[in-house]
């Protein structure tokens, strides 16, 4: 009874699932030991990805490899550099009136959130404001802190960048080389689908919140509500976090509004902040994004949830584009598993030809 083959491949598939389990337990401990060296690098892939073929372009046209990643590299930042010599000093100066905007609408806010049930009379609002000042306060100290290792981790991150543009495809064929002969086809299919996940995720989101902070800035201007610039800012950096990023910057934004002129204008600051995101989610993201994310919100929310949890600011960046390279996998699993099984019933007369050979991978989706 014991010695049933069914129980011997339970067996066996179950003691493969606990190594894997094993070597993954293992492989995160390591890494989160050189956490200093590992989120650069892993960081590097996203720029990476996005400007490659901006690199392929410059090596089409004669440039040398290494003279193309240096410009696309040197490009990237000077592009980066007039961005924020443009917004952080404005920001930076307005700063401070966003943090005190903040706390008045608290005060407003506090009369109201007394009344409702289960909330008592002693709860303030404005002593949470603090506490939650003292925390990002806190951070930013710790940030102070730890400045030589994240000055550390940019020039490594730069380093990187460098070298994955320049000379990306050899290292990528050198970790193929790992994989069993058979293996390597399907395997150079994933790394081809994975990197083009990626870079087309941070390029399409990159046009995705600068769309929505230019638009929300512009309603706010017209409505003149206050700190319109740094709120805008903020709106162009909480789109890099899908849902959760636009909940807390367009409430920031309607707090600030609160503060300066009452009820009525925090209204239509909500409005317009909803309208944007309403035209972003349905028109722009579509179209910019592409098949290159295809989730679903709950699981979007889900995924981040998870990521900052895990991983706190850098877990909820990358839990997006991590489960959309899982679901990409999966098709790829799913398309090798249809196109390579027999179909046990076949119709004689249809004559239908796949187009395909057996061991042709199918085309990569489009970044």
């Amino acid at each position: 009874m014991l010695d049933h083959p069914a129980l011997r491949r339970v067996g066996a598939h179950s003691w493969a699932a606990l190594g894997i389990v094993g070597i993954a337990v293992v492989a995160w401990f390591v890494l989160s030991r050189l956490s200093i060296v590992v989120v650069p690098l892993l960081l590097a892939l996203f720029p990476a990805a996005a400007l490659s073929p901006a690199a392929e372009w410059l090596k089409s046209h004669g440039v040398p490899r290494a003279l193309s990643a240096l410009l696309v590299v040197l490009g990237g930042f000077a592009v980066l550099s007039g961005i924020f010599a443009a917004i952080v000093p404005p920001f930076i100066a307005q700063a401070p009136g966003l943090a005190d905007s903040v706390g008045q609408a608290f005060v407003r806010l506090e009369p109201t959130v007394q009344k409702l049930p289960g909330v008592g009379s002693d709860t303030s609002l404005a002593e949470l404001a603090e506490q939650v000042m003292g925390s990002w306060s806190g951070l930013a100290a710790g940030v102070g802190r730890d400045l030589l290792n994240v000055l550390t981790g940019l020039v490594l991150l730069i380093v990187a960048l460098f070298f994955y543009l320049y000379d990306g495809g050899r290292m990528v064929h050198g970790i193929l080389r790992l994989a069993p002969r058979q293996h390597r086809g399907i395997a150079r299919e994933v790394a081809e689908r994975l990197w083009a996940t990626i870079g087309g995720f941070l390029r399409g989101q990159t046009i995705v919140a600068l769309i929505d902070a230019v638009l929300i800035g512009l309603g706010l201007a017209l409505l003149q509500v206050p700190l319109a610039l740094p709120l805008a800012v903020l709106v162009f950096f909480g789109a890099y976090l899908p849902f959760i990023g636009a909940v807390l910057t367009g409430l920031l934004a309607t707090l600030v509004a609160l503060a300066d002129s009452g009820p009525a204008l925090a209204l239509a600051t909500l409005g317009i902040v909803v309208a944007v995101q309403q035209v972003e989610g349905n028109l722009i993201e579509p179209a910019v994004m592409g098949r290159v994310v295809r989730l679903p919100p709950f699981a979007v929310i889900v995924a981040i949830s998870a990521g900052a949890t895990l991983l706190g600011v850098l877990g909820a960046f990358l839990a997006v584009p991590a489960t959309a390279a899982a679901v990409q996998m999966a098709e790829i699993a799913r398309e090798r598993i249809n196109h390579t099984d027999p179909d046990p019933d076949p119709d004689p007369g249809t004559g239908t030809d796949t187009g395909t050979d057996e061991g042709e991978a199918p085309n990569p989706s489009p970044a």
